[in-house]
């Protein structure tokens, strides 16, 4: 998962940000609107951003955000109570608003929500290589990545099921539909896929199958 913080105070910023990377997320954070304005790559899961921030307000970077790519959700978090800032917020498209002080878990919570709930369907795999789960592509940033049907449907059942061994049985289910393959023929698949993603992303368990760790 990747994901665009704003947040101008230094210890919260540094807080979310190395709780989010013990959950595996990839965190792009800044402090100031105008610098993630200029630099952000905006390749993201989700983004995460404040109101009151120096440079450009959270307001103003939610706008550029639908500009580029309005797929991407937003969440602000503020201390901002009024009404009408929150009617602000969700009129330029936030999908959620979380007040401060919050607790760092319900934070996680509301963005699993947000990403996974949602159905949205773009994986980060590194700062540059992305999985559609929508359309089973693989992009290295703008780039398709040409593996053959076959590998795009194993690399999306290795993601749907990350984090856990996914059997032969499930892979010959859900990409080949029950029809006879062989090991060796999964084996294959799997070994070209490697050739593009981070090499020890996905590790294999003798005479069960396979594991992404995401």
């Amino acid at each position: 998962m990747k994901v665009i913080l704003l947040e101008d105070e230094y210890l919260l910023n540094r807080n979310i940000k190395e709780f989010l990377e013990l959950r595996g997320a990839v965190v792009e954070a800044y402090t100031d609107g105008s610098e993630l304005l200029r630099n952000c790559t905006i390749k993201a899961d989700i983004a995460i951003l404040d109101i009151e921030v120096p440079g450009a307000s959270g307001y103003e970077v939610i706008e550029w955000i639908n500009r580029v790519d309005e797929d991407i959700p937003t969440l602000f978090m503020t201390a901002y109570t009024d009404i009408k800032s929150v009617e602000k917020a969700y009129s330029l498209g936030c999908a959620d608003y979380l007040k401060k002080p919050f607790d760092l878990l319900e934070l996680w919570l509301r963005i699993q929500h947000l990403v996974e709930g949602n159905h949205y369907t773009k994986v980060q795999l590194n700062n540059k290589i992305m999985f559609d789960m929508e359309h089973e592509q693989l992009y290295n940033e703008k780039d398709i990545i040409n593996l053959s049907k076959i590998q795009r449907k194993i690399l999306k059942s290795l993601i749907k099921h990350k984090n856990s061994i996914v059997t032969y049985e499930i892979l010959i289910n859900e990409v080949w539909e029950d029809e006879f393959v062989k090991v060796n023929t999964i084996a294959t698949h799997v070994k070209e896929i490697r050739k593009f993603i981070p090499s020890s992303m996905i590790t294999s368990s003798r005479a069960e199958g396979y594991c992404l760790h995401l």
